[in-house]
């Protein structure tokens, strides 16, 4: 027997746009514009765009690591 999962435990197949830009952290025309060049990929219901969740987790695991450069030493103050 499987164990159930509840439906707060479940991943959403599909994700409105303002949804897609809270959970990935951009806006809502960054979202718009990676839907129109394939970045994403979405489905029509009725006149509402909804995003396929599993396009936005694959976009977001092949961007590249961020890089930082190192801290600059602080110069002391002289009193």
């Amino acid at each position: 027997m499987h164990p159930s999962k509840s439906t707060a435990d479940l991943e959403p197949l599909l994700i409105s746009i303002s949804d897609a830009a809270r959970v990935t952290g951009e806006s809502q025309w960054s979202v718009k514009m990676k839907l129109r060049s394939g970045a994403y990929k979405a489905r029509k219901s009725g006149r509402r765009t909804l995003i396929i969740f599993e396009t936005i987790k694959t976009h977001t695991a092949g961007l590249p690591d961020a890089k930082f450069a190192p801290p600059r030493e602080r110069r002391q103050r002289v009193a």
